[in-house]
């Protein structure tokens, strides 16, 4: 049968010779001084801010590195002058224009510059203002 307590009658020179031990035991254990408590507060407090400045670097170089790659993906920029109709520009001309020759009976009035005319009309750009995607 057992006790109110859960021992049972045969195990009770046991529960008690346990009991004595811990008890012994327990008065016998001294505290950590508190200089080694100390120190190894501050060792783990050192530990702790390592590794969140650790985390703060990887998390920034992280974030740099993929905004880099995202501002290398992006669309291309629209030229920052629009080009005048008399100046085309350097990509947009195949060839080298000749200037073309007037004839001797031509309407008093037309004035020929000397300036090549270019063989391709120059390109119309149109400029939008683009707010950066979020």
């Amino acid at each position: 049968m057992s006790d109110p307590d859960g021992v049972r009658r045969g195990d009770e020179p046991l529960a008690h010779a346990l009991k004595r031990a811990a008890d012994a035991a327990g008065c016998a254990a001294l505290p950590a001084p508190e200089a080694l408590v100390a120190a190894r507060g501050l060792r783990r407090r050192r530990r702790n801010l390592a590794a969140a400045a650790a985390c703060a670097v990887c998390l920034l170089a992280g974030s740099g590195a993929a905004l880099g790659l995202r501002l290398q993906q992006g669309e291309p920029v629209p030229p920052a002058s629009v080009p005048t109709q008399g100046s085309p520009s350097p990509a947009y001309s195949t060839d080298t224009p000749t200037p073309s020759a007037t004839p001797s009976g031509s309407p008093a009035g037309s004035v020929s510059s000397g300036s090549p005319t270019p063989s391709v009309p120059p390109p119309s750009f149109s400029v939008t203002p683009t707010t950066p995607a979020r």
